[in-house]
């Protein structure tokens, strides 16, 4: 924040032309202000000012509002002076005290290219040798202008401008930026600076910048431009010093306007009056108006204003010194009512003016200073963190580089496919989707149930529709659409029947049964292949992402070559699984005879079971429930064994005697089981239903265990095969491959490898601007973090 200023005691005159001013320089507040001031010079001429809010003075107002006279009396110089607006780009002046004498040395400040954007690097060039009379400053002020209105942005442009424009005579000057005689339209404003570095004996350590005059009218883009100009200087830490010609009410006043917009509470904003010779003599109530202002009656601001008088045209035209200048202003307010009698006399006079200016800009460079070190460092570990998340700079060579990063992917598919902590996720989803197809397949179970027809099956809903369908999975269940009786069976067996035996089963109707559950397998195939496809291109898609993505070039050839590549793996994969379905097709085969054979009998005993009961024909005796029991629960506990059967569905669970024997009909049971063994009958209590005469279903339940047996051996066969041959044909081929492919495709081995190489790993151009803009930021900050350092903070 701008600190307050200390007001001068009320009696306090305005200084001498040359007397007091001498004061200001023997003391260690003004060697302290000049290095502060010079040192935030520095700062600025390293282009700190771009990424830190750097304390300033600016000084605006409208155009024929006496600004330009009020910049000559403050700095001692003449700037240029034409009918209109005169100042066309910013003028730094740095004011500094030196016994020596006095001179003078111009300087272009280049930030800006030729469309107002900001270069990489602020350059500071001066622009001519030090003058020493002052009377070659003006002339050399409008050749420094018309060099930056003319530059069109390059680097070589600039250069050329500076010694183009800096030895030309004034007429030359003038014919170079008029249209009509050069053929080349200079820019109307610019944001590049003009630096006026001036020291003397009778100058005080003081630094401020002038800006284009607010002109009204004019075209609506030159007025826009100059009101942004204007508006993006008087943001932020800096004091506004405002013109304000006495010849015309402030709030007709633009000037006064922006700086209230910028500063609505008046803490920054310092008044200066002008011309105040221009009031008419009657304008009583004008002059009124304006030492109303001036004493802080109206439009109040913390620091006030001041009024100054600069000489008129006629007497600059007649040579008038700067010390006369100054005494004939001290002379203006000291018999000119109704500023002879103001209670504030320290608030006329150009030296008052200039001495509460340099003492506030001191103030507020000091108080900032300190504050500049933690902004540069928080800007600086802001700027790390940015640069260390772009990533790392190719500084190998090309062909070494991109043969380490193919490497590096093909050993990520490899990874992905075989699965590391690393990657998970496809082996993850691929076991889900196996799964998955394993229960696909298990649904194509054949769904026979031991009964006539389904008058006489069991009424229970869950037992009509579900069916577990495999002993390993006993919570699975088939929601099955139509069932197949006994009835079913034995029409489909007469149907097939042709030069058959008596009692022979045609071997078509094994064989038809077999294919109508293998129907579905294609589409239960395809399914899972096509799952596991989009998984894997989904993951190597995020892997090409992650490896290539900051290189687009080598990312074009990249991505396009493995997408190749998957696409003819999973054709041979198609031909592969289409083959092992083909082999399922094919006439019923296994040399897994025990476990099939293990399988059809468990699976007619289970059907014999639930016959033997609804015939009431088991042996072993009563199936032991009351007879207030519901017929299908004891039928459900009889067929699954007691109670480890379930509830739930049609159970093919292998059957345990009933429990509910007595003691006595127990013995008796054991008693006929020892007998038949002396006899020479080896008989188990297992064995007993063997006993039960044939069932007329016979041949149609043999037919059912054998088929749903057979079942149960080729869907353990294609849930593996499957799998195994997508793993090994799609997945581990295109890993064993890809280095190879990507090599030949890439060219890596041709005689102009290196050349394809340096364009594969050409840095995406908006990554290299971000890291070339971050580099000198770092570099710009890193130099003003040590001249902070330096200085002494």
């Amino acid at each position: 924040m701008v600190p307050s200023s200390s007001p001068a005691p009320s009696g306090a005159s305005g200084l001498s032309a040359q007397g007091d001013a001498s004061l200001l320089h023997d003391t260690t507040f003004t060697k302290t202000s000049q290095e502060l001031i010079q040192f935030v010079t520095q700062l600025r001429a390293l282009g700190a000012q771009v990424y830190l809010d750097l304390p300033r003075i600016v000084v605006i107002g409208n155009q024929s509002a006496g600004k330009s006279s009020l910049v000559e009396g403050v700095s001692g110089i003449s700037v240029p002076r034409d009918a209109g607006t005169c100042t066309r780009c910013p003028m730094e002046c740095r004011l500094g005290y030196t016994p020596d004498a006095w001179s003078c040395q111009i300087s272009v400040r280049w930030e800006f290219d030729g469309t107002g954007q900001r270069l990489e690097e602020v350059q500071e060039v001066p622009f001519g040798p030090r003058l020493t009379d002052k009377a070659l400053v003006e002339p050399m002020l409008r050749r420094a202008q018309a060099a930056i209105l003319s530059a069109s942005g390059g680097t070589g442009s600039r250069e050329a401008a500076v010694a183009r424009f800096v030895g030309m005579s004034l007429e030359e000057v003038r014919r170079s930026t008029d249209p009509k005689t050069s053929g080349v339209k200079a820019l109307a404003f610019s944001r590049n600076t003009i630096c006026v570095d001036l020291a003397g004996p009778d100058l005080v350590d003081l630094s401020f910048v002038d800006l284009p005059g607010i002109v009204q009218n004019a075209e609506a883009e030159v007025v826009q431009l100059v009101e942004d100009l204007v508006t993006s200087y008087v943001e932020g830490n800096c004091l506004i010093l405002v013109a304000l010609p006495m010849s015309d009410d402030i709030e007709n006043q633009k000037a006064a306007r922006i700086a209230k917009h910028a500063d609505p509470q008046g803490v920054r904003t310092i008044g200066v009056l002008t011309k105040p010779d221009t009031i008419p003599a009657g304008s009583t109530k004008r002059r009124d108006m304006w030492l109303d202002v001036l004493e802080g009656r109206e439009h109040a601001l913390q620091h006030g204003y001041y009024c100054t008088r600069q000489p008129d045209d006629d007497q600059r035209l007649a040579g008038i010194t700067p010390a006369a200048a100054r005494t004939a202003e001290a002379d203006f307010f000291r018999t000119t009512v109704p500023w002879s009698g103001s209670t504030c006399p320290h608030r006329f006079g150009t030296q008052n003016l200039v001495r509460s200016i340099s003492e506030l800009l001191t103030r507020i460079i000091s108080d900032s200073l300190p504050k500049l070190i933690g902004e540069v460092a928080a800007q600086l570990a802001a700027t790390n963190k940015l640069l260390e998340g772009l990533p790392p700079a190719v500084t190998t060579e090309p062909s070494a580089f991109v043969l380490d990063l193919v490497t590096k992917f093909r050993n990520d598919v490899v990874e992905l496919v075989e699965g590391s902590p690393r990657h998970t996720r496809l082996v993850q989803a691929n076991r889900d989707t196996y799964e998955k197809f394993k229960f696909a397949i298990l649904g194509s179970a054949p769904p026979f149930l031991p009964y006539e027809n389904a008058q006489v099956a069991p009424k229970s809903k869950t037992k009509m529709r579900y069916m577990k369908i495999d002993d390993d999975d006993a919570g699975r269940m088939l929601r099955v659409a139509k069932y197949l009786y006994l009835d079913d069976v034995r029409e489909h067996i007469h149907a097939s029947m042709t030069r058959e035996l008596p009692n022979n089963i045609p071997y078509p109707a094994k064989r038809s049964l077999i294919h109508d559950f293998q129907e579905s397998w294609e589409a239960h195939v395809m399914d899972c292949f096509d799952r596991v496809q989009v998984d894997f291109k989904h993951t190597l898609g995020e892997l090409v992402k992650h490896r290539f993505e900051r290189f687009s070039h080598l990312k074009g050839v990249v991505a396009p070559a493995l997408m190749e590549q998957v696409n003819a793996c999973a054709n041979e994969t198609l031909a592969q699984v289409h083959t092992v379905l083909k082999l399922e097709r094919a006439a019923p085969f296994t040399q897994n005879t025990h476990y099939l054979a293990d399988k059809r009998d468990k699976q007619l005993a289970q059907y014999k079971h639930a016959r033997a009961f609804r015939t009431g024909k088991a042996a072993g005796g009563s199936s032991g429930r009351s007879a207030g029991d519901s017929e299908e629960e004891s039928e459900e506990e009889w067929v699954a064994g007691g109670s480890g059967g379930s509830k739930d569905g049609f159970s093919f669970a292998v059957p345990r005697p009933p429990k509910t024997l007595s003691t006595k009909e127990k013995e008796t049971l054991n008693n006929a089981l020892a007998e038949l063994t002396r006899l020479g009958y080896p008989v188990k209590e297992d064995d007993l239903g063997k006993l039960n005469p044939p069932d007329e279903y016979q041949e149609e339940l043999e037919v059912m265990a054998e088929v749903r047996a057979y079942f149960q051996v080729s869907y353990k066969r294609i849930i593996d095969y499957i799998p195994l041959s997508i793993d090994q044909h799609f997945l581990y081929a295109l890993a064993e491959r890809l280095q190879g492919v990507l090599i030949e495709k890439l060219g890596l081995g041709s005689a102009k490898a290196d050349a394809r190489c340096a364009q594969y790993v050409a840095e995406d151009p908006h990554v290299s601007a971000q890291r070339t803009e971050l580099l000198a930021k770092k570099k710009k900050l890193e130099t003003v973090q040590r001249a902070l350092f330096n200085f002494g903070l």
